[in-house]
């Protein structure tokens, strides 16, 4: 039993010091800059939208890396939109995901950027209602009718996008 024990932990700390010569990855460094952007036009689940659409984003303050100007003020950074949840009934939001920003000089594996947003929620209201008008025939089923509301991002809004530039 001690022989497997023994075997065992020495294929571990073999495939350790393996890992840490041959692979090309290291994210044990935590510092990172946050890049704040915000959409260069509305992106609304309202409007013609599509999944893998490209939009686009600027940078709205200057970004520094060691002192030194990294990303410039107003630097269009595109993205993309990953994922669309229309909304429902019942009160049910819309969703938007967009992420796989795309930087200058930045690899892809040292940027933590997904962007989630969601529209007003109606369901927390709608369901107590439901079951409030269950006992009266068919008076649940008019909540049906109400729908969630659109998600939307607006040029005003801040998004932030984490850059890890010590990750390997």
């Amino acid at each position: 039993m001690n022989k497997i024990i023994f075997l065992f932990l020495m294929l571990m700390i073999s495939n350790i010091s393996f890992a840490k010569e041959y692979l090309p990855y290291d994210y044990t460094d935590t510092r990172n800059i946050e890049i704040k952007l915000s959409p260069v036009r509305d992106i609304s689940t309202s409007d013609e939208i599509y999944e893998g659409q490209e939009v686009e984003f600027r940078v709205r303050k200057s970004v520094y890396l060691d002192r030194f100007l990294f990303l410039p003020k107003d630097t269009i950074v595109k993205a993309r939109i990953e994922t669309i949840i229309t909304k429902g009934m019942n009160g049910f939001p819309a969703e938007i995901i967009i992420d796989n920003f795309k930087i200058n000089n930045v690899h892809q594996s040292q940027l933590v950027s997904t962007c989630i947003k969601t529209g007003r929620n109606y369901a927390l209201l709608v369901y107590p209602i439901k079951w409030l008008l269950t006992p009266i025939p068919f008076a649940g089923s008019l909540t049906n009718l109400i729908m969630g509301g659109e998600a939307r991002i607006k040029t005003d809004d801040v998004i932030v996008v984490n850059y890890y530039p010590y990750w390997r």
